[in-house]
């Protein structure tokens, strides 16, 4: 049964978003030509929805306007509607708003400009447009529509009945019994046209619902099967959904070098994580991989993916270890495969975490994390005599992380310049004949940090790599997310 209700929960999740689980927002921060920005994309969940635009400048004086547009990837600048100008927020004179219309499902880009005294520069956020959910209608407004609706229902038979019975006579004359037995008849049938025009717009509407529900994204079926070889363990990952045959797909292109990054994190307690790169075989349905030396129990296995449209996509399952396997040889694995055992979630709560090495890493956790509300995630690496580790780049990030909700319902693989897929970003520069604009930097004397909004309250845990020295070290920190509303 809780299994069962794991599977539920997963699938439930990559419903309700493409790239990544449980939410398809987009977290952006680098640089807008001589600017420093920081770009937070809120998705409405329903196409066509209006989606909400956060543009910070995090550094740069001197600005004068901030626009914004929505590119589709088939379409370009050429085809986009005009930029929106964005709104400077009160009380916050670096941050501004906007909101830009997503008619249509697919993949875009956020197209953000920031013009000033130093100039003017661009940033291309990807951004996924899909229709994750059903908006309810709120009870108040359903029972004032209800009784505004009987009200018009009664009306309009009233005034045709009036109409038959009374418009014709003199001022103060009775209608005779032929009148009142015409308007009566006039009334039933206006009845019965009102009732069949009713029932009409409700065939309609549910036929409108249905093709709404069919346009749902809804995430690759997957089957995952682990396997002894010679060599050890394998994983193999596949995609066995009628769709990945009877769509045209795009081909998959590489995410930091790999075609796909797979997350492997431990259910019960979240204390071993992995993320490792897998190949796909000829037909490109199924992608293996050496499963690491990690404790028995059941994965939770995650799988991004890039087209070569734009679109991201996180594939979702779970596989069973019985039994801990062997370490597979160093030619079998990617060389940029990473694992960890380490603390079980809610074992302690502490910023500072011991690593393998000896080295520390420090979380500069703020004093109250809300959700949906913008923040940095800052983390430190110190030598074991407490001096600034050097944080070498990994799979060309100074850090990854991966954070995740502990029923699985949140999963986000995170860069420095957030939560985006770099190889979309670069797409969209490509397409629209732009050089690739500098980074923001994040990592300074063993500081690395990444802009984040935790989608919904409840426990996390976020699992931080960085590399120094040439090893991998991989840290866990655990936080308890409080609602963005107190009760009431």
């Amino acid at each position: 049964m809780r299994a069962v209700a794991r599977m539920l929960v997963l699938v439930c999740a990559g419903v309700a978003a493409s790239a990544h689980v449980g939410t398809s927002n987009a977290y952006f921060e680098g640089a807008a030509g001589p600017y420093g920005v920081r770009v937070i994309v809120r998705t409405p969940g329903v196409i066509p929805g209006l989606a909400q635009i956060a543009v910070r400048i995090t550094s740069g004086t001197g600005v004068e306007a901030v626009t914004v547009r929505p590119l589709r990837a088939d379409v370009g600048l050429e085809g986009a509607p005009p930029a929106d100008r964005a709104r400077p927020v009160d009380g916050d004179a670096a941050l501004y708003d906007a909101e830009l219309w997503l008619m249509t499902p697919g993949s875009y880009s956020v197209h953000v400009r920031v013009a000033g005294a130093a100039g003017e520069g661009t940033a291309f956020v990807p951004v996924l447009a899909v229709a994750e959910r059903r908006l309810p209608m709120p009870s108040a407004m359903a029972a004032g529509l209800l009784g505004a609706g009987v009200i018009l229902f009664v009306g309009v038979i009233t005034i045709f009945g009036a109409a038959t019975r009374e418009s014709v006579l003199p001022p103060g004359d009775a209608p005779d019994r032929r009148r009142r037995v015409r308007a009566r008849v006039v009334m039933g049938l206006t009845t019965l046209v009102l009732a069949v025009t009713l029932w009409g717009g409700w065939t309609w509407w549910d036929v409108v619902d249905a093709a709404y529900r069919d346009r749902m994204y809804r995430p690759l079926q997957t089957s995952t099967t682990l396997t002894d070889t010679e060599d050890g363990a394998a994983l193999r990952l596949t995609i066995d959904d009628p769709a990945w045959q009877g769509r045209d797909w795009s081909p998959l292109v590489p995410d930091h070098g790999k075609l796909m990054h797979m997350f492997l994190v431990k259910d019960d307690d979240l204390a071993a994580f992995a993320h490792v790169h897998s190949t796909p075989d000829a037909d490109g349905r199924s992608f293996d991989v050496p499963f690491p030396p990690l404790p028995a129990g059941t994965y939770r296995v995650y799988g991004d993916i890039v087209f070569e449209s734009g679109f991201a996509q996180t594939l979702v399952d779970e596989v069973e270890v019985r039994e801990r396997p062997s370490l597979s040889p160093q030619e079998a694995r990617d060389p940029d495969d990473s694992w960890a055992e380490l603390h079980p979630h809610g074992a302690y709560d502490d910023t500072a975490y011991g690593l393998p090495s000896g080295r520390a890493m420090r979380w500069h956790r703020p004093e109250a994390l809300v959700a949906d509300q913008e923040t940095t995630l800052r983390f430190a690496v110190t030598e074991t005599d407490g001096r600034a580790s050097v944080l070498e780049p990994y799979m060309g990030m100074v850090s990854h992380a991966a954070v995740t909700r502990d029923d699985g319902s949140v999963f986000m693989h995170l860069h420095p310049t957030g939560s985006i897929s770099m190889a979309a970003q670069r797409r969209f520069e490509t397409a629209e004949g732009l050089a690739k604009p500098g980074l923001h930097r994040h990592g300074a004397a063993g500081g690395v940090s990444f802009p984040f909004l935790f989608p919904s309250p409840g426990p996390y845990r976020i699992f931080v790599q960085v590399q120094v020295a040439g090893v991998v070290e991989t840290a866990a920190f655990d936080v308890n997310v409080s609602p963005a509303f107190g009760p009431g």
